[in-house]
């Protein structure tokens, strides 16, 4: 029997509004827990035209305008009013909000919710890759990020790290009678961690190893015409143009015995990918060196490498790739040491009791 999850914070007819992204199927695994509880969530798209917006934000940058997405914030306030349940919204939470400004927020908290209405701003990204650096936050209630970089600097920012579904939840899934992989890493093309998988390939022939990079056809081809060489002679036993599903994705990690995540590398918080390799109780080697902070950290379960770029100039040098050597079976086949009770704090569920409390 797949256990319950003991909600503390009580949702049952709740009118909950959600500014976010589409971010994978993350939205819809929101959904789900809010909907299980008994509220009624409403949903809107911070950026519903992809391709409008990464047109509108590099003419941001080349002209320099403040207030080049003003149309669509009042559009989609217009919309919110518009839609809006009878009586208003109890809670109004805004992830990540990179296009919205504070006007907008206090327009819709003062025409869309009840009086006594809670609200409450995350962060998922770093304040630093965000057009309003985390100052939108400070329109809210609560505010929280997953960047504990950011949490210390901001002491009115609690730190609230990122979660795993119950698709990597480990006491829901049944344990392979057999692993296939030693070490998987499946994640989007970026020409760092291209590199760095190239040179754990060399480095550990004698593991069983499943990289593999999801390189999208239109940047390939953009690639191919800006930057040649960059990919040039690609090894398709890494790069893939066919993108991988979450079951694909969750099936291989489930099959290993160890994951591999390359975060961007000035990347503070931690990934989805940690998150998710401790919900189904997996090994990790990372190169966020952020996670010796976090309280499930334990060498035994976790390996963190340092300053791969040197150790990659190095080794394309030299031709000795030992500094990318994983680690073997003796950390490997070590048991994994369980913490259900840490573990737990961190599933989506967890999250969204912290988020709502």
């Amino acid at each position: 029997m797949q256990p319950i999850f003991d909600y503390e914070v009580d949702l049952k007819y709740k009118n909950i509004l959600i500014i976010m992204p589409k971010f994978y199927a993350y939205q819809s695994k929101i959904h789900e827990d809010l909907i299980a509880r008994g509220a009624n969530v409403t949903f809107y798209d911070e950026e519903p035209e992809k391709t409008r917006f990464l047109i509108l934000k590099n003419l941001e940058k080349i002209f320099k305008k403040d207030n080049i997405f003003e149309k669509f914030n009042k559009q989609l306030k217009n919309q919110i009013i518009a839609e809006m349940p009878a009586g208003g919204y109890d809670y109004f939470l805004v992830i990540r909000g990179n296009v919205l400004t504070a006007d907008i927020i206090e327009e819709i908290k003062k025409t869309a919710l009840k009086p006594g209405a809670k609200t409450i701003y995350y962060s998922w990204d770093s304040f630093a890759n965000m057009r309003h650096h985390g100052e939108l936050g400070r329109c809210f209630d609560r505010r929280a990020t997953f960047d504990s970089v950011d949490a210390k600097e901001n002491p009115d920012y609690e730190l609230l790290p990122l979660f795993y579904s119950d698709d990597f939840d480990g006491e829901r899934l049944a344990e392979p009678k057999e692993y296939k992989y030693d070490y998987v890493s499946v994640s989007a093309f970026f020409p760092f961690r291209y590199r760095y998988f190239k040179a754990f390939k060399k480095a550990n022939p004698d593991k069983k190893l499943a990289l593999k990079i999801y390189l999208a056809p239109s940047v390939y081809r953009g690639k191919k015409l800006r930057e040649p060489k960059l990919v040039k002679d690609l090894d398709m036993d890494i790069v893939s143009f066919t993108p991988f599903s979450a079951d694909a994705i969750r099936d291989m990690c489930l099959h290993s015995k160890a994951v591999l995540d390359l975060a961007q590398e000035n990347q503070q918080g931690l990934t989805m990918r940690t998150m998710e390799t401790l919900g189904i109780k997996r090994k990790l080697v990372t190169n966020n060196i952020y996670l010796k902070d976090y309280e499930f950290y334990n060498e035994d379960n976790a390996v963190v490498l340092e300053d791969l770029s040197a150790k990659a100039d190095a080794a394309e040098a030299t031709g000795d790739y030992s500094a990318f050597v994983l680690p073997d079976a003796d950390w490997l086949d070590k048991p994994y040491a369980e913490n259900e009770s840490i573990r737990k704090k961190y599933s989506i569920h967890a999250w969204l009791d912290n988020l709502f409390k």
